[in-house]
């Protein structure tokens, strides 16, 4: 009997193992993907980065892309709401990354002018200019923890008085909260997702894996 456990152990765990592994290899091909389509875009971000003089931020850009659409479709900066006030209105990748980018140098000025960090810039791209305020009004540098906070006076002004959260399957999300956000109140794990899809693309870059 124990060495018929024993031999079934095994072999779950030989399973859980090859699944471990299969997962592991899929994820590095997608992420190769991901990272070859942000590569054939360098010639227009760098393009469109120096024309709003934001070449410096350009890896930061290609994170964005990364984040919000890997690099597929035709609003690859998701950035027509802040162009047209609406949703599926932008024609072309490059006015996408036009629109994203001239938002992006706007947050980026706005956050300079009034003492705060870059990840201020960033995390007010998912959640809107506004936020620099909010975070010049808290010691200039933002973090998850006055995001999150930001986020649930965004929850409330959308009308969730009892702040309606939702699960967010999201590593860091996870460690953090057990994985939630709240609903209509944009992502407040925005800025560390952006700091992952850097740190990823340059991981697969030195690695000649993209």
């Amino acid at each position: 009997m124990w060495h018929f456990l024993k031999k079934t152990l095994k072999w779950c765990v030989g399973c859980l193992i090859l699944i471990g592994l299969l997962g592991a290899g899929v994820l590095t091909y997608q992420t190769s993907r991901t990272v070859h389509r942000i590569n054939a875009l360098d010639p227009m971000i760098e393009q469109v980065a120096s024309e709003y003089d934001v070449e410096q931020y350009v890896p930061y850009i290609e994170a964005i892309i990364y984040t919000e659409s890997a690099g597929k479709g035709t609003d690859i900066m998701q950035s027509s709401e802040s162009k047209y006030g609406m949703t599926g209105t932008i024609q072309s990748q490059k006015e996408s990354i036009e629109s994203g980018v001239r938002f992006f140098k706007k947050a980026i000025d706005e956050s300079r002018a009034k003492g705060c960090d870059i990840w201020t810039a960033i995390q007010a791209y998912n959640f809107g200019l506004k936020y620099i305020d909010f975070i010049a009004a808290h010691g200039g540098e933002s973090t998850t923890r006055l995001a999150e906070e930001y986020s649930l006076k965004l929850a409330k002004g959308a009308g969730h008085h009892q702040a309606k959260w939702y699960h967010y399957w999201h590593l860091g999300a996870f460690l953090y909260n057990g994985g939630y956000l709240y609903r209509d109140g944009g992502n407040f794990f925005y800025a560390d997702k952006i700091q992952h899809a850097m740190d990823v693309i340059q991981l697969m870059r030195t690695l000649h894996l993209d």
